[in-house]
């Protein structure tokens, strides 16, 4: 995976889901408790074991004890993503082509929001992987002809069936929802349902559910059905009804991200749509293969598109699951654009868009740099952007031109410099939002242990990121965690944190009037100002340490 691995040990962890997910994982790799999901002391009721264990046998197999080692985390997303981009070649090479399939599952590995996803550590990366293996997995059932005795399946079968599981496993409903709209969907548009009769094997089904049903039998004991009241309750149900985590959106939310997020494949996306309208109104044979996987792609966007539409939470990597299926269908776009020159009109608005969009892409890079960096290797990234910019350029002059070859050359050369412009020397050094980062080097240089290394208690009072409890450690103490007005909160060699222009000072002033009522004296070690991107203000951290006053 060439976009995928530049940049996975330099990006800091990112803030806030992949720093709960990692530092759940490494409380669990190192307790040894794999039932229990906790961040800090409060369980985490959300997602499923899956990628808990993933993350864990990765810091077990490539760290040492004690070692944060974000890359490691990251290792299951480079591996899912990778799983989603093979199956998507094999479930297309027998149906459409190798040609095809290659250059689909090319698309998949490119997409801004597949290399995204496979840069940090969290589930998505490994569902679309799992949701890959299930797609091409009906792609060749409807391929195969039935009649084989359901206790001798085929390799499909069971491969389908084992994703099935592990999908659940990682990420609970949401892949058995997608394959379920799917089959319902086939089933109502060709009254028959090719091959899906065949997924009734009771041994691989068997399989499937002793995937998930031992861990969800033994945490639904655990926790009294806690985990499954505020996983499917509260996590998954809350998004459906409302809108979660200040991540509302509109409908046409996914659509009208579709262009950044398929990008650079978005060169093609007009004639995508349009081509595979056109092939569904013109089929001269409903069993032809062509027009059996276009169904599938189909059934297998739309009506969870629509679903994903309707929700009131709204976050760009809902869509990931269905990325393979439109690559396949731009892998047919793409080859079929080779042979005749159709969707003229498309194909130019397609090209312009995207050339805007790549241009947008490397101005965004720049000026983000230029704001948010302090020390970086300014003229190969201007080298790199330019050589991304010329790629983009040919690309949509060749869409234009019709020299496919040549467009999907460039296009997929400059998705490849761009991502790995990004993740490699942009997003790094971006020093100002790295605070958790600076404030831990700060720790190493005043030569004091971090509390997961034994040091003093580090209190947090109103800068309470997870990525700082990734790398301090569970036992430094955040926000309501702590109490100013005790004595023991002001023991002598504690250490506070403490942003001075959080809610425009009023955090610094409640610090320094509890300090004055406890008669308790500091003395500042450093200090560490920048931007806290998750809640986008600016921010002056000054650490201070408890002494005896003289």
């Amino acid at each position: 995976m060439a976009v995928s691995l530049p940049g996975l040990s330099g990006l800091s962890v990112i803030d806030r889901d992949e720093a709960r997910f990692a530092q759940a994982s490494v409380q669990m790799a190192e307790s040894g408790d794999l039932l229990n999901i906790r961040f800090q002391d409060e369980a985490r009721n959300k997602k499923p074991a899956g990628i808990y264990w993933l993350q864990t046998a990765a810091i077990k197999i490539f760290s040492a004890e004690g070692e944060r080692k974000i890359w490691v985390q990251r290792l299951p997303s480079v591996l899912g993503a990778l799983l989603a981009v093979l199956a998507t070649y094999w479930g297309g090479a027998k149906l459409i082509g190798r040609e095809s399939a290659f250059i689909g599952a090319a698309a998949l590995a490119l997409s801004m929001m597949m290399v995204f996803e496979s840069h940090i550590a969290k589930t998505d990366a490994v569902l679309c992987g799992l949701a890959a293996l299930c797609f091409a997995s009906l792609a060749h059932i409807r391929h195969t002809p039935s009649g084989l005795s359901l206790w001798k399946a085929r390799p499909a079968v069971w491969v389908f069936w084992l994703a099935f599981g592990g999908s659940i496993l990682v990420k609970g409903p949401i892949v058995p929802t997608l394959i379920a709209l799917t089959c319902t969907g086939l089933l109502i548009w060709e009254k028959r349902g090719y091959g899906i009769r065949q997924l009734i094997n009771i041994p691989a089904i068997i399989a499937s559910l002793l995937l998930f049903i031992p861990w969800a039998v033994a945490i639904g004991i655990e926790t009294h059905g806690v985990f499954f009241t505020e996983s499917l309750g509260h996590d998954l149900g809350g998004k459906i009804v409302s809108a979660q985590e200040s991540h509302p959106g509109p409908p046409g939310y996914h659509l009208g991200f579709l262009h950044l997020t398929f990008w650079p494949a978005s060169l093609l996306l007009l004639p995508v749509i349009i081509y595979t309208v056109h092939a569904l109104k013109h089929q001269t044979c409903s069993d032809d293969r062509f027009a059996k996987l276009t169904r599938l792609c189909v059934a297998w966007i739309i009506p969870y598109w629509i679903v994903i539409e309707l929700m009131p939470t709204k976050l760009p990597h809902y869509s990931l699951p269905l990325f393979p299926a439109l690559c396949l269908l731009f892998g047919l776009t793409v080859t079929a654009l080779h042979k005749n020159d159709e969707f003229r009109t498309s194909r130019r608005i397609s090209a312009l868009i995207f050339l805007l969009l790549s241009g947008a892409i490397i101005a965004a890079l720049l000026y983000t740099l230029s704001l948010y960096s302090e020390a970086a290797p300014i003229v190969m990234i201007y080298a790199s952007c330019a050589v991304g910019g010329l790629a983009a350029t040919i690309a949509a002059i060749s869409i234009w031109r019709r020299r496919m070859k040549t467009a999907l050359l460039s296009a997929g050369l400059c998705g490849i410099i761009l991502n790995a412009t990004a993740y490699s020397l942009v997003l790094p050094n971006l020093t100002d939002f790295r605070l958790a980062d600076r404030l831990t080097n700060g720790f190493e240089e005043q030569n004091l242990p971090l509390p997961r290394q034994g040091g003093d208690v580090v209190q947090a009072l109103n800068f309470t990121e997870p990525s700082l409890v990734y790398h301090f450690g569970k036992e430094v103490r955040l926000g309501e965690q702590i109490d100013l007005n005790t004595a023991e909160t002001w023991t002598e060699g504690r250490i506070f944190i403490v942003d001075t222009l959080h809610k425009k000072g009023q955090g610094w002033a409640r610090f320094q009037t509890a300090q004055k009522a406890q008669k308790a004296c500091t003395r500042t070690l450093f200090r560490v100002d920048g931007v806290n991107y998750s809640r986008g203000n600016e921010v002056d951290l000054r650490v201070l340490q408890v002494i005896a006053c003289e």
